[in-house]
């Protein structure tokens, strides 16, 4: 009985079955591994759809009673040619992504995968140098041999001993995981932040709505205290001229418009220069329509992103939490409208 020769076997086929599933559909991607390792690349477009079907290959003669013995040299070589190419890279600085045999996705190379490839060699060998009579009746029939032999009280505790070590590898996947998401989430806040855009929206601001100064898109300068508050309630819609959604928006006003109170003021808010927004919303917008330099009016009301609106209530002060996008805007201008029947 060979435990070792059985899990040997075991672990060449399930690493080149992995390996070969995970390029299948990406010869582009294995191509390009290839070349990065030295290949020219006419051989490696040749070679990189052969490849996982040699793999798949490899790994299915080794179960098949007649063909291990081949199936365990052309692992052992293929295994032996990869670890040489991955060590010859690192030696010289070199750190290509592939997806080795190991791995789903393609990542650099590091000294890791030379070990892996190198420990996988070593299995392949193994399975010629001590495996004649197990290879000659196939994987498959000597691992049903040894597990005969181990009994049912071993087993179960050796299939308990890997689904620990498969739990333990998977949770530290997955923490190594969320590692690089949150050094990629700060990235992204440091790259905003030097961009001057906050990483995250301010909270609404409450009570009376916030002061500002704006010129229309007809030209005429305007203030909040003309448009806000007066007895009049009132729905400020912010938009810009580069917004698809802000022209559906706006193109559907009229209907869900008519159908409220007449007595809300409507205040639209635009970004850019006044003839962007005729070329691109028109008539939609209207002349009366405010225009911001850049996002001093957005920034008051916490605006991010548009199509926004804030409700201002008839005392001037902001009634309801910041809405983004069409539905919650259609939700706030309607439940604003019930609100005053």
């Amino acid at each position: 009985m060979d435990i070792l020769f059985v899990a040997c076997g075991i672990t060449v086929v399930l690493v080149l079955a992995l390996a070969g599933f995970s390029k299948l559909g990406h010869a582009e991607d294995t191509a390009s591994a290839m070349q990065a390792f030295g290949l020219p690349p006419r051989l490696a477009h040749w070679a990189a759809p052969l490849l996982p079907l040699a793999e798949l290959g490899i790994a299915a003669c080794l179960l098949v009673p007649g063909l291990a013995w081949a199936g365990a040299l052309a692992a052992t070589v293929l295994l032996a040619l990869v670890t040489t190419l991955v060590t010859f890279a690192l030696l010289q600085d070199k750190h290509p992504s592939c997806n080795c045999f190991g791995q789903v996705r393609s990542a650099p190379l590091g000294w890791g995968v030379a070990l892996r490839s190198l420990l996988l060699t070593l299995c392949a060998a193994h399975l010629l140098l001590a495996g004649n009579p197990g290879l000659e009746q196939g994987l498959l029939s000597e691992a049903g041999r040894v597990a005969a032999e181990l009994g049912t009280v071993v087993l179960a505790s050796l299939a308990a001993t890997c689904a620990i070590l498969l739990q333990g590898w998977l949770s530290l996947n997955l923490v190594r995981q969320q590692g690089r998401l949150l050094l990629k989430i700060d990235n992204l806040e440091h790259r905003l932040a030097a961009a001057g855009i906050p990483a995250s929206a301010p909270a609404w601001p409450s009570g009376p709505a916030p002061g500002f100064d704006a010129v229309t898109v007809a030209g005429s300068r305007v203030s909040s205290a003309t448009l806000l508050g007066g007895g009049t309630p009132a729905l400020l819609l912010f938009v810009s001229p580069d917004c698809a959604p802000c022209a559906d928006l706006l193109a559907a006003l009229p209907a869900w418009r008519g159908a409220q109170d007449a007595g809300e003021r409507l205040v639209i808010v635009s970004s850019g220069t006044a003839q962007a927004n005729r070329d691109q919303l028109g008539s939609m917008l209207g002349d009366d329509a405010l225009l911001q330099r850049e996002r001093e009016i957005s920034a008051l009301f916490g605006v991010m992103a548009t199509p926004s609106a804030v409700r201002i209530d008839a005392g001037g002060a902001i009634a309801a939490p910041l809405a983004v996008g069409r539905d919650q805007i259609l939700a706030l201008a309607r439940g604003a409208a019930c609100g005053r029947t």
